[in-house]
Formats: structure tokens, C-alpha cells, sequence
């Protein structure tokens, strides 16, 4: 009798599976055809025509005009009714907590922000978080149509379990923030760091759709990173991986203390923070030194970009990513200079069996609420692969 419960929960989760994967399919290459779906798939055309019949039903996706074809019937395209289906995303920030109501089109509808003078306790940070929620609700016109709220925390983060684990600035140490939010609102919550979160928007639908091994390394007012394997994020035995701030990367009279308590980090001077404590300039007071060849900032650029470029180029070496995605505070104001650079030292370092890596930038930096919706989206579209168990 238990193996056949097993059985049918099995195949249950089966059907859950393969109705995901068609439908995170028809977003990111919709609109598609129910041949091209069944192609890309390998599943059967009655198969598809089921999936695609259930999500008619619960309106999430729409059949377009037939298309011309070479004989026979004409393929109908279908795409995701994204222009329906609605998320917030919050970004819990030392200063402020912003939010943002946009629909899964990514256009935003709502967005507000509070500013925060300091958070007086664990208690104090969920009051300002559901203070923007409650905003941002009177703006929902169709509560079926909102499919969660995704939160950005600046911090370490079991995104698993939904739990902080630890955020100095925002007072919370294992705190139970996603079973706070989902008792308080009765939505899906879904948590995530910064620099992974970033990472999950851009391989859904960004400048990593369609790459399956990535690292993402945000060089920020510190630094972060994400490690994407075989299109999932690898979030490490204590959910820190990536976090290649604390890359030993100086030594000698540049090996600084870091806030870590250990000596040479990358953020030390890599990072927006690190490079006006312990540099003299913020990001864009560097470029325009840079731009006059003034003799510090050349020496000191020169030693920042030997830094990082010597430890994307050993990340990828061990990891063999297909792409590199850089973003943050310092690619927004040394970008035009960092990047070339950076491209040049990484091609002339790795074996020759990784120069097939490409090197991909975002111009400016997302705001995190909005990279928090996608957070959202990305859950929503959900291939829940590892709960399949036979």
C-alpha cells in the first residue's frame, strides 16, 4: 500500500514537473508553438496539449493568431498572459526598504519607499517591511492575479528554509522572515541575497538566459557573487558560497584589515567602501582622475584590477563557467575603463580549455526591489527538479 502512495505522489510530482517545465519554456521563448514545445521537450504531443489546456483554464497563458505554414493545420503561438500576473518585491536596505508592484512584463505600477534611521530591533525591520507591503496592496486590484512577494536582504540568507541567518544592520540573526510575511499576507515569500538574487534574475530572462554554468560577481559597497551549476544556483553547505569579497587577493603593505578579520581581502579595495577607506576615492572620483593621469589612481586602478582579474581568472579555472557577469557600484563608475582591462588579464591567464568563457556587464546596476519581483517570477516558472524522487 506505502508503495503505491509512493507511486502516485511520484507521479503526481511528475505531471508538476513536466507542466513547469513547459511553461518556463513558453515564457522564455514564447510565443511558441505546441509542435515546438513538444520538440524541445520530448514530450508527446498529447501530453503538451493536456499541460497547455490547464493553463488555459487557470488563465495564465493565451493562444495568439495561427501563423502561416508550409501545409497542413496552422500553429497556434501561445505566450504567458504576463501583463496579468503581478509580484512585489521589497529591498531591505540599511537606510530604507523599498518596494515595488510590477507585473510579470516588468513594468512597474507602484513603487515606494520608506526611509528607515535605524533599526532598533528585530521587530522594528518587519514593521517597516509590511508598512510598504501595505502600501503597495492598495494597488492590487486582482489579489489572485498577485503570485508573491520576493525579498532582497542584504545579508546572509538560507533561502531555503526563508530564514536570515545573519544581518548585523538589520538586527535579525536566524530570523524566520519568509513564515513572518506568509503568516501576515497569505502569499508565497521567497528570500535571497542580493548578489544571488541578481544572479536568478539574469539567468531567467537576462544577459544569462540560455547559459546552463555562470558566475555572477558583484562589485558593489562590498562585494558578492553567485555560482549558477547546470542552470541551479549552488548555494554551498552554509549558504554562503560566492562570496568572493573575502578572495585573498593582497599581501605585503596593501593586505588591509577586512571587516571579516582577516587580512587581504578583494573588498579591501575592490569594493565601493573598501576603495574610499582604504583608497581615497569613490568610483567615479577614480575614473576622473583616471581620465586626467593623475599617478595615484593609475598605480592604484592598476593594482585593483591586477586583484580582481587574478581572481575571476582562478574562479573560472577551477568552475569552467560558460559566463562571467560583472555588475555593481564600481562597474557603474569604472566600467568603460575596468572592463576592457579586466577582459584582456582574464584571456591571458586561464588555460586555453576555458577561453571560450564570455565576459558580459551590466551598464548599471538593477535596483534590487525590481530584481526581487524576479525573484518571484523565477519561482513562479520553477522546475522543481529536485523534489522528484522514484
Amino acid at each position: 500500500m506505502q508503495t503505491n502512495r509512493n507511486k502516485t505522489a511520484s507521479s503526481k510530482l511528475l505531471k508538476s514537473i513536466n507542466q513547469q517545465r513547459v511553461l518556463r519554456l513558453i515564457f522564455t521563448e514564447g510565443p511558441i508553438s505546441r509542435v515546438e514545445l513538444a520538440e524541445k521537450t520530448g514530450l508527446t504531443q498529447q501530453t503538451i496539449t493536456n499541460i497547455v489546456n490547464r493553463l488555459l483554464k487557470d488563465d495564465v497563458v493565451q493562444e495568439l493568431n495561427p501563423v502561416a505554414s508550409n501545409g497542413g493545420r496552422k500553429p497556434v503561438p501561445i505566450m504567458v498572459k504576463s501583463e496579468n500576473l503581478y509580484a512585489i518585491g521589497i529591498e531591505v536596505a540599511i537606510r530604507y526598504v523599498r518596494g515595488m508592484l510590477m507585473d510579470f512584463c516588468r513594468r512597474p505600477v507602484k513603487e515606494v519607499i520608506v526611509d528607515v534611521p535605524v533599526y532598533e530591533n528585530d521587530e522594528h525591520s518587519v514593521a517597516y517591511i509590511q508598512q510598504v507591503i501595505d502600501e503597495l496592496l492598495e494597488h492590487v486590484t486582482n489579489r489572485n492575479q498577485l503570485k508573491g512577494i520576493g525579498c532582497s536582504i542584504q545579508g546572509l540568507v538560507d533561502s531555503k528554509r526563508g530564514v536570515v541567518i545573519y544581518s548585523p544592520g538589520l538586527r535579525w540573526r536566524q530570523f524566520p522572515l519568509q513564515e513572518r510575511l506568509e503568516e501576515a499576507y497569505g502569499l508565497p515569500v521567497y528570500l535571497e541575497n542580493d548578489a544571488n538574487l541578481l544572479a536568478l534574475v539574469e539567468n531567467l530572462n537576462g544577459r544569462l538566459a540560455g547559459s546552463l554554468n555562470n558566475l555572477t560577481v558583484k562589485l558593489d559597497y562590498g562585494i558578492g557573487g553567485a555560482i549558477v551549476t547546470n542552470g541551479q544556483l549552488s548555494a554551498g553547505a552554509t549558504h554562503v558560497a560566492g562570496e568572493f569579497g573575502h578572495y585573498k587577493a593582497f599581501d605585503g603593505e596593501d593586505a588591509r584589515l577586512c571587516h571579516c578579520g582577516a587580512t587581504g581581502c578583494l573588498t579591501t579595495f575592490a569594493s565601493a567602501s573598501g576603495l574610499k577607506r582604504n583608497g581615497g576615492y569613490t568610483p567615479a572620483q577614480l575614473l576622473q582622475a583616471l581620465e586626467a593621469d593623475e599617478p595615484n589612481a593609475l598605480k592604484l586602478f592598476g593594482k585593483i584590477e591586477a586583484a580582481v582579474g587574478r581572481a575571476i581568472s582562478n574562479v573560472i579555472t577551477i568552475l569552467n563557467p560558460d559566463h562571467v557577469l560583472l555588475t555593481g557600484k564600481m562597474i557603474d563608475g569604472l566600467g568603460k575603463r575596468l572592463i576592457p582591462a579586466l577582459n584582456q588579464r582574464i584571456m591571458e591567464t586561464v588555460p586555453e580549455s576555458c577561453r571560450d568563457v564570455n565576459l558580459v556587464y551590466l551598464p548599471r546596476t538593477p535596483e534590487e526591489s525590481s530584481s526581487a519581483v524576479g525573484l518571484v517570477m523565477n519561482h513562479f516558472f520553477d522546475v522543481p527538479v529536485d523534489r522528484l524522487t522514484l
